[in-house]
């Protein structure tokens, strides 16, 4: 918090804020369900194993 405190007081009141500050309601786009990861990436007992011969 020193820090943003610091950054705040530099460079203007709102500069810096932390990542969930009501930006939500604000947010103008929208992420692409074609864009995610494959779900092979992100569940780890899915993940395919090479054997070394």
């Amino acid at each position: 918090m020193t820090a943003i405190d610091t950054c705040n007081a530099r460079f203007g009141r709102g500069s810096v804020v932390p990542a969930r500050a009501g930006h939500e309601a604000k947010r103008t786009w929208s992420t692409k369900l074609e864009m995610r990861t494959p779900r092979y990436t992100t569940q780890l007992a899915e993940l395919l194993t090479a054997l070394a011969r």
